[in-house]
């Protein structure tokens, strides 16, 4: 017979069973369904389908490699986009759960919230006297902690779907959103953090790679981003190292950067500098110099010319009738490998006898400047990450003609 303290013992052994297998960020947590390899769809302008709640609700978050936090940005009524309301999974993340919302004894401030804060590079979470775990997710999103059912429909035809399931997926829910709508590209309810942060969408997913290969978006709207053992990495493709990024640095995925070169013609090959990877960023930021420099040299290479800017783009009047593939080619040099940037990405027709270019200046601060490979740039190219060997790899493709032949 079992005595009432070994009972009681058992009782509160199993209580805490539940209590430490509630939420997916436990690594010992086998309730949620997750399949090893994975298709998202992602539309043209970046962004994925994402279902949330009991009963579901689909939204249409942007595909973000510098946010660390999955966010839903505020509704019309500026309040959260869920609630216990409408999610019978729903639920806000206290401050007293340490360990989704932790607190530092040490090197604590406060803010104008009267709150106690710990920040994760650009990401904040914030003690509220109300005992709410706020997040600023600097530059473009503030709200509350919470989490509530994922589910995540993996596609590569209408007939080929399969579903992965995150029970008590954390994200953030936004009552503060300073991204105009056209950054997001329009109809975009929030981002979806692919970081390497815990938080982030890859972490609770338990994934440590993932690759994509874009097409230009003339080619069709759908593309596919490629999780777990269905990304592309390995095999003939170049490897470089990702550079060990401490501080406060926003982006997860970066590269040394020894030079760049237009045409022929070779531009800083005496210095390196850091190169961030960003899905989520359209147009390639450069430093001002360096953008200055490329300027510079395209004027010279394409002949006389007039150079002016279109929403920051760098544009330039040609020829008419001059077509795209002839201009010069833009080549990055990382360790051991040049990527050359497709021109179908690199150069945007504005006119018969006008072009741009998808490169802007970088406008962060000072001491952050730095330069970001944008998405037009990684058309044509597979590109894979490997989070857990710190390992990128590239591959100039066809990347229509492959993912119709089904590679």
């Amino acid at each position: 017979m079992v005595s009432s303290n070994a009972l009681l013992f058992l009782l509160l052994l199993a209580l805490f069973i539940v209590l430490t297998h509630n939420s997916s960020l436990d690594d010992n947590d086998h309730s949620n369904d997750q399949p090893n390899g994975f298709f998202l769809p992602f539309e043209s302008n970046l962004y994925v389908g994402i279902t949330i709640g009991t009963p579901t609700r689909t939204f249409n978050l942007k595909l973000d490699s510098s946010t660390h936090l999955t966010c839903l940005d505020n509704d019309e009524d500026h309040q959260c986009s869920l609630s216990d309301k409408s999610s019978n999974t729903f639920s806000t993340i206290s401050c007293n759960n340490t360990s989704l919302c932790p607190h530092v004894s040490t090197n604590n401030s406060t803010n104008h919230f009267n709150a106690t804060t710990t920040k994760t590079t650009s990401l904040s979470l914030l003690c509220t006297p109300s005992d709410f775990c706020r997040y600023e997710a600097s530059p473009s999103s503030s709200g509350y902690l919470v989490s509530d059912t994922l589910q995540l429909t993996s596609s590569i035809t209408d007939q080929e779907n399969s579903l992965s399931i995150v029970r008590g997926f954390v994200f953030g829910c936004g009552t503060s959103n300073n991204a105009s709508p056209e950054e997001d590209g329009g109809g975009v309810d929030g981002r979806v953090s692919l970081t390497t942060h815990r938080f982030s969408l890859l972490s609770q997913l338990r994934l440590t790679r993932f690759s994509h290969c874009l097409w230009p978006s003339t080619s069709g709207s759908r593309n596919y981003i490629r999780l777990g053992s269905a990304a592309a990495y390995g095999g003939d493709m170049m490897l470089v190292p990702m550079l060990n990024t401490t501080g406060t640095e926003a982006y997860s995925y970066h590269v040394a950067l020894f030079g760049i070169s237009l045409g022929q013609q070779r531009m800083r090959s005496n210095e390196s500098s850091g190169l961030a990877i960003d899905i989520g960023a359209y147009y390639t930021s450069l430093e001002p110099s360096l953008y200055e420099d490329v300027k510079e040299e395209l004027m010279t290479q394409i002949g006389p010319t007039v150079a002016y800017e279109v929403n920051e783009l760098m544009c330039f009047t040609t020829e008419v009738g001059l077509e795209i593939e002839s201009l010069p080619k833009l080549t990055l040099h990382f360790q051991g490998f040049d990527y050359t940037i497709s021109n179908k990405g690199l150069y945007l027709r504005d006119s018969s006898s006008s072009l741009c270019t998808a490169l802007v200046r970088s406008s962060m601060k000072d001491e952050e400047r730095i330069n970001v490979l944008g998405a037009s740039a990684l058309v044509d190219h597979a590109v894979g990450y490997d989070t857990s060997e710190r390992m990128l790899a590239f591959q100039q493709r066809d990347c229509l003609a492959d993912f119709v032949d089904g590679t």
